[in-house]
């Protein structure tokens, strides 16, 4: 399979970072994120705000940036994420260990899909709302659910992916097997028009040009277009980050080639291509 895509909007959020311009320095020096974030969602009834996690009101906040109004109920999306909001899910857990009650409240909001559902509710969205896990690989399996949707007989004009991830609470911080830091990102993919540049993403079995780097190539791959306005000073492999931040710095870099990533269950290569 060979898709095409361009990329029409994107919108970041993480601590010390939310404008385009801010993402766009950091994509020149990029650095873990550390702190806290300030989330506004000025659009959202308290009341509902108040059900929002503080992961949730991240990924909400860079969707809605992404979506156009006007629009907004015809655009299927799709979250992926490696936890979830899973501050909520533990928090329930804890309560069983001690006998406590468990509120059906915190177990409707704690489940993966969570965030989707309260944001088509909030959007009244009646699209496909598909959340998405795997492991290492989030942001792949995000990619690969997008194309799924936009090469259906009944294709979307576009698609929203949505990544977004926290560190989990010190009671599971040993399980973190990469650098800890809050964050989501959001991009609105569009088919590739002929002439534009663009990404591609392999999944990669041992052969070919990525097994030089340490990872295989050869399966069927996708494409993603270059956003607008990115920029063009030198950049390489950033270390020191989540992969999903990793993956949002190959969008954001000009510069930056390729990115290889890979885990036991499976490899990936992104490259940068044109239509």
């Amino acid at each position: 399979m060979r898709a095409a895509f361009a990329v029409r909007a994107w919108a970041a959020i993480a601590p010390g970072l939310q404008s385009q311009e801010q993402w766009l320095q950091w994509a020149d020096a990029p650095v873990c994120p550390v702190g806290d974030t300030a989330v506004e969602l000025p659009r959202v009834p308290a009341m509902a705000r108040r059900r929002l996690g503080h992961l949730a009101k991240m990924a909400v906040s860079v969707a809605d940036s992404v979506l156009p109004p006007e629009e907004g109920a015809d655009i299927p999306v799709v979250w992926a994420s490696r936890y979830g909001d899973a501050d909520k899910a533990l928090g329930l857990l804890r309560s069983q260990a001690q006998d406590e009650p468990l509120s059906p409240t915190a177990f409707g909001l704690s489940v993966h899909n969570a965030v989707g559902a309260q944001h088509s509710i909030l959007r009244g969205m009646r699209a496909n709302a598909v959340c998405v896990a795997s492991s290492h690989c989030a942001p792949e399996a995000g990619i690969v659910e997008a194309v799924g949707l936009l090469s259906d007989a009944q294709a979307p004009a576009e698609v929203l992916l949505v990544c977004y991830d926290e560190p989990l609470r010190t009671d599971y911080a040993a399980f973190h097997d990469e650098p800890a830091a809050q964050y989501a990102w959001a991009v609105r993919l569009a088919p590739l028009q002929a002439g534009e540049a663009g990404f591609a993403l392999h999944a990669v079995d041992g052969e070919g040009p990525a097994a030089e780097q340490g990872a295989p190539s050869g399966l069927p791959h996708s494409e993603v277009g270059v956003p607008s306005g990115l920029p063009h000073s030198e950049g390489g492999a950033p270390s020191g980050l989540p992969h999903g931040l990793d993956a949002l710095h190959f969008l954001l870099q000009g510069e930056r080639q390729s990115l290889v990533h890979g885990h036991a269950t499976g490899q990936w290569m992104w490259e940068r291509v044109h239509a």
